[in-house]
């Protein structure tokens, strides 16, 4: 027994002694390799556990980390049969593309170590790199920064679409959208990214989850980009998802919005959970969604400037309170009762287009900024138009536009009122 016993320790000490050995070969080996890669082996692959290389310098104890076929190509030393054992690498970011070339653009403060990794093996400190691929095809680009605190701006496409910031240096460079069809590991500058634009692009999910210090998200056009995950995003204030594939869209923690723009959507059903934001808003697009469930809360925002809900499958009482109202298009719903009383105040120049709706109740009390309204096509009684009439007449204002064709006729007392508007330079239509 006891022979068996040293038998057992004297293997265990010959195959520590060449574990030792084969460790001090692999040093010698990469020293003298590229001081951003490791040495690898043609022959070797890449496995790592699920939690490495999260910006960790060492592996966990049962990761297994071995080199891909393709990591050796920017390292001056390899051994063709060498098992190459290291820790985890930084994490990283991952853009895959599937354009000729890629020219993405970062913001940083400071001055910190960029470093990308190209598919082709080209790398890059640049914080505005172009690399020139020659064809189209699909391709793994990543990028490391350190630290990740100095990344508050990615751009792979914008051009200042429905109401951006006008492109420039000091706000968001005008770029040609990149074909980036995925990017994954946007988690290392989750406390960090300020910025993010991504607009044309062919993405197709996007999660800011704990993105926390980003407030502005431009994704206009981005027609395949289908989900896209906004949980605890207190400072986000600015939202372009016009023209995209979105199907629901969670607002209820983006307490800070202050500019939706979701118009246009793709997708076969469309619905927003606003949760209880709406404090900030002043603009909300979200028409152009024939399918859109579930109807806005109209009066979940105070300070509304544009209320833009056209063609948005909206029916019920659309009840409006800002006193900050400047234009409403709610036209070709199914609203029966409209209620826009003191929403604008004198010398605001309102605008209102509510036509072809079904309106049997349109009260327009206390407007005496409303200078354009068009509700045409809806369902108003002769005692309702009447009422139009008056009220626009008494607040004596001139050169407005008013459009009430498609409801009853006004009786006398309404065209004595029309002809009033008319006298004082309004343009006025009625059955």
């Amino acid at each position: 027994m006891r022979v068996l016993n040293r038998i057992s320790e004297i293997k265990f000490a010959g195959l520590l002694a060449v574990i030792i050995l084969v460790a001090s070969v692999s040093g010698c080996m990469s020293s003298g390799s590229d001081k951003n890669n490791s040495s690898s082996s043609p022959d070797a692959e890449v496995t790592l556990s699920p939690d490495s290389g999260k910006n960790n310098s060492s592996s966990s104890p049962d990761a297994e980390v071995t080199l891909s076929p393709d990591s050796g190509k920017n390292n001056s030393s390899s051994s063709p049969d060498a098992e190459v054992i290291s820790s985890a690498p930084d994490g990283n970011i991952t853009f895959i593309t599937t354009g000729s070339s890629f020219s993405p653009i970062i913001t940083v403060t400071g001055n910190p170590e960029i470093q990308w990794v190209f598919e082709d093996g080209s790398t890059s400190d640049s914080a505005s790199p172009t690399i020139d691929f020659g064809s189209r095809g699909t391709r793994v680009n990543t990028l490391v920064v350190t630290p990740w605190s100095a990344v508050t701006g990615i751009n792979i496409g914008y051009d200042g679409s429905d109401g951006g910031v006008t492109p420039g240096p000091d706000t968001i460079e005008n770029l040609e959208q990149q074909n980036v069809i995925a990017v994954t590991g946007l988690e290392n500058v989750a406390p960090y990214l300020q910025v993010w634009a991504s607009s044309y692009n062919p993405i197709t999910a996007l999660d800011f989850s704990n993105f926390t210090a980003l407030h502005t998200i431009e994704c206009f056009h981005c027609t395949s980009l289908a989900t896209i995950s906004l949980r605890n995003v207190p400072s986000l204030t600015r939202l372009c998802l016009e023209r995209c594939n979105i199907s629901y869209l969670d607002l209820s923690e983006a307490p800070s919005l202050a500019d939706l723009r979701g118009a246009a959507q793709r997708s076969s059903t469309y619905t927003i959970n606003w949760g209880t934001t709406g404090a900030h808003t002043w603009h909300i697009c979200v028409g152009a969604n024939p399918d859109m469930t579930g109807t806005l809360p109209s009066g979940q925002f105070p300070i509304v400037k544009d209320f833009y809900v056209w063609n948005g499958n909206q029916s019920g009482t659309l009840h409006l309170s800002s006193t900050d109202l400047i234009r409403v298009r709610a036209n070709d719903n199914r609203y029966s009762v409209a209620v826009l009383s003191g929403c604008f105040p004198a010398g605001r120049e309102g605008f209102v287009e509510i036509y072809n709706n079904n309106l049997t109740s349109l009260d327009i009390s206390n407007d005496p900024g409303l200078l354009h309204l068009n509700a045409s096509r809806n369902s108003l009684s002769q005692t309702a138009i009447d009422g139009v009439l008056q009220t626009l007449d008494s607040y004596g204002t001139d050169a407005g536009r008013l459009d009430l064709t498609g409801n009853a006729a006004p009786s006398i007392t309404g065209i004595a009122h029309a002809n009033n508007l008319t006298a004082r330079g309004w343009k006025v239509q009625t059955s």
